[in-house]
């Protein structure tokens, strides 16, 4: 797999980018939340991306807390998306989810 590098936008241009298309009455802001887990055991020691499926690039990262959950707050209720789990510790191979719509 190939790294991927990651940009930081200013808030003007990312709020005014395609990612914030399609806000109006018909689309509420939604959550995503999950939890990240080792051998069916909470685990921590991961990150998890968050993915949008028009453009494939990475919207949010999260840490998972102390008993491996995590969320994506605000998103848009339109939004199809995919998260990638990444071990920390690179025992294991990334994990996918994908087809995630917000609730």
């Amino acid at each position: 797999m190939k790294p991927v590098s990651r940009k930081a936008f200013h808030t003007s241009n990312f709020l005014s980018g395609s990612l914030n298309s399609n806000f109006g009455l018909d689309n509420t802001v939604r959550n995503i939340s999950g939890s990240t887990k080792k051998l069916g055991q909470s685990y921590q020691s991961a990150t998890a991306v968050l993915f949008d499926r028009r453009n494939m690039q990475a919207i949010a990262v999260r840490k998972p807390d102390e008993l491996g959950g995590y969320q994506f707050l605000g998103l848009n209720s339109s939004l199809s998306c995919f998260i990638v789990g990444f071990d920390d510790n690179k025992q294991y191979n990334a994990v996918i989810q994908d087809n995630v719509v917000p609730k």
